[in-house]
């Protein structure tokens, strides 16, 4: 949840200098267009799950048909982000290519980070040295543009799986902000803004664009932003390990926070066993699993976790396939060497369209779980948000699909049903150097019901406000333990 505070400090120090890109010619945009299309459909399993195939070519035809004259690098490369978002994949993305760290450097941003929810974008770090806009105001335009309508025409080049929409307020509610404005939106040497404050007051001002360099100086060196980078320092220090275990002997509950599955295996299944064996001497009766801004990982752990609950045999995956398993493709993909040279000992052969992987140590999470007997009994809630994706959110689906938990929070970025996974062709378009990074592996999950094209959807719905990232009492713990 608050973690998207720590984006700024990772962000800064990444970059070089500056270089510009060349136009691009009608011809040399349709083959690296064409290039795109070709390796996604041959092998990206997701290209028609969230779309009919007429609905996809439809799609693809229309921004061809846009390239009929010389386009500037960014205008090329907001219809390749456009086309990847399309496709409806979480782990399918694109990348600017050589020159980005370049870029960055001498590029000038908007000089406010911004913590997006549904119906407000609060201004979190002032990066300017003008102290009349603190954090919690709340930006209500830019250029004239409602906020609103930004995020909106942002929306359309963030990947995430399926028609999920709102998810994408979390990508946005960091620095990502500031770079996709000026990628896909404008490059502006100055700002109209109009923010209210928490008084209520209208602040109509202009503010220059500044370069990441000189926003991190400004962002440190400004007081009203304290109250933000003791927090950053916090999150920081409880982020350096992946689950912690709070109980709460007066409500007879704990709460149990993973932040990620992507960690070593043998220790995070060691530590996960100590937490249950202290929740089962303390005689626990509720559980919350926070999820929150968890970006996934090894989908085995997830089932792992998943295992000290079930009550009779299941998968947390039923199936995983590739539309492909031709060697043209496979050299391309982000697989062990192991696995290209004996292929088909961890996947079958091509069968009417098909070829499904088989149970081996590179996919753990199609083995059978057989219910432990030292499985938790008491009541579940997990707490998930629009960061809250990949083996996390198949974590959530699976718990909910089976019954076995209450889900509180937002709607997360994970399809409810399946999807792809980090495996994929790493592509660089041969014009424009455009790199993209294409799914190649399909996952259905153990789960029934649900809405199509959906994230997991919380039963019951809870949105983290501005104020509450810096309560030290944590409210939604308040909240979900105050649930029936």
């Amino acid at each position: 949840m608050r973690t998207v505070l720590i984006a700024l400090l990772l962000l800064i120090g990444l970059f070089g200098r500056a270089q510009s890109k060349p136009m691009l010619e009608p011809a040399a945009m349709r083959e690296d267009f064409a290039y795109l299309r070709h390796y996604l459909e041959a092998t990206h399993p997701m290209l028609y799950i969230h779309h009919t195939p007429e609905a996809m070519k439809i799609i693809m035809d229309s921004l061809v048909a846009t390239m009929d004259k010389p386009l500037p690098f960014l205008g090329f490369y907001k219809k390749i982000a456009y086309l990847i978002a399309q496709v409806g994949c979480e782990h399918t993305s694109c990348g600017y290519g050589e020159g980005f760290d370049k870029l960055m450097h001498s590029a000038r941003f908007f000089p406010y980070q911004l913590y997006f929810l549904p119906g407000k974008v609060h201004i979190v770090v002032n990066l300017t040295l003008q102290e009349d806009i603190r954090p919690g105001d709340e930006l209500l335009s830019i250029n004239n543009y409602p906020i609103d309508s930004i995020r909106r025409v942002l929306y359309q080049y963030i990947p995430a799986d399926g028609h999920i929409t709102e998810a994408k307020d979390n990508q946005l509610s960091a620095m990502a902000f500031n770079i996709w404005y000026y990628l896909f939106v404008e490059q502006a040497k100055q700002f109209k803004i109009v923010v209210r404050t928490r008084e209520g007051q209208l602040i109509n001002k202009t503010v220059d664009a500044v370069t990441l360099k000189k926003l991190n100086a400004q962002a440190v060196k400004n007081p009203v932003n304290k109250p933000v980078f003791d927090l950053v320092k916090q999150l920081q220090a409880w982020r350096k390990e992946p689950l912690h275990l709070e109980l709460l002997p007066e409500e007879k509950a704990a709460v149990l926070s993973v932040l990620s599955f992507a960690t070593d295996m043998n220790s995070f299944r060691s530590k996960l066993d100590s937490f249950f064996k202290v929740m089962a001497a303390g005689k626990t009766e509720k559980l919350i699993i926070e999820l929150a801004n968890n970006g996934g990982g090894e989908v085995e752990l997830a089932a792992d976790l998943l295992n000290y609950f079930i009550t009779e045999p299941t998968s947390i995956v039923e199936y995983s396939y590739l539309l492909t398993d031709s060697d043209e493709y496979l050299k391309l993909a982000s697989i062990p060497d192991e696995i290209r040279q004996s292929k088909y000992d961890y996947i079958e052969p091509l069968k009417e369209g098909k070829s499904y992987t088989k149970l081996s140590k590179y996919a753990g999470e199609l083995k059978m779980l057989q219910p432990r007997a030292d499985r938790f009994t008491g009541k579940v809630y997990l707490f998930v948000n629009g960061g809250t994706s990949s083996a996390a959110s198949t974590f959530a689906a699976v718990m909910k699909s089976l019954g076995l938990a209450t889900v509180v929070g937002q709607e997360t970025i994970g399809t409810y049903a399946g999807g792809g996974t980090v495996i994929g062709l790493d592509l660089t378009l041969p014009n424009s150097k455009i790199t993209a990074h294409t799914g190649l592996l399909y996952q259905r999950f153990r789960t029934s019901g649900g809405l199509p094209h959906r994230g997991v959807i919380p039963d019951v719905p809870y949105v983290v406000s501005f104020d509450e990232l810096f309560a030290a009492d944590k409210p939604w713990q308040k909240f979900i333990l105050g649930l029936k």
